[in-house]
């Protein structure tokens, strides 16, 4: 039985030890005194390093249980909301910027572009989008079953998409790309070595 996006988001933040709960993310930056969403914020990993510029940070989650995991002690300069990133409910034009962080690859390969046009929508002109997703090199590439190409359903009913640059560029085509790069990092386990890899995009509306 498979469950909707933010049952299957909601029962894994539920857990003592949810998949995501890592350090918090130092190294994302934004441009100072900007206005700034982040998409998909689940525990809130990114909050604190997207307040440190930013004049004001709205992070959304489809999931209840994420929102609460972020705690009360968020920077008052951070607002939450519970949202679905194919149906924002921010006016146009309402952003500097976006964060996108492991977001997209959770979406699928028919949603996506309509993830992306919301994105477009709710930036200024000019605005900028940081994008975060895994690359088709990442160790976890190939885990679960196949249900759209490249894409991966792992037995906590969350689809998995591994991306290539390509298709990346593709999914963003009309924006102008500022940044593009993969970003690996070794991990060994049971004696042998693996490879985490993600894309690390920025482009601009």
């Amino acid at each position: 039985m498979r469950h909707s996006p933010s049952e299957a988001w909601d029962r894994e933040y539920s857990k003592p030890d949810p998949l995501w709960k890592g350090p918090p993310q130092a190294d994302v930056s934004v441009s100072q005194g900007a206005r700034v969403l982040e998409l998909g914020c689940g525990n809130g990993k990114a909050i604190a390093a997207l307040a440190k510029n930013a004049s004001e940070v709205v992070a959304v989650d489809i999931s209840r249980v994420a929102l609460r995991a972020c705690g009360a002690a968020v920077p008052s300069k951070v607002s939450l909301a519970r949202a679905d990133v194919l149906h924002l409910p921010f006016a146009d034009r309402s952003f500097g910027e976006v964060a996108a962080f492991h977001v997209l690859e959770h979406i699928s390969q028919h949603d996506r572009p309509l993830a992306v046009e919301e994105v477009r929508r709710v930036l200024v002109p000019g605005g900028i989008v940081h994008v975060r997703a895994f690359s088709t090199r990442d160790m976890r590439c190939g885990k679960g079953e196949e249900i759209e190409p490249m894409t991966f359903m792992r037995g906590n009913g969350i689809p998995y998409h591994y991306f290539t640059a390509d298709e990346l560029r593709s999914l963003f085509n009309g924006f102008e790309e500022v940044e593009m790069r993969e970003a690996t990092s070794p991990k060994r386990f049971d004696g042998k070595d693996y490879l985490r890899a993600e894309l690390v995009a920025k482009y601009r509306a």
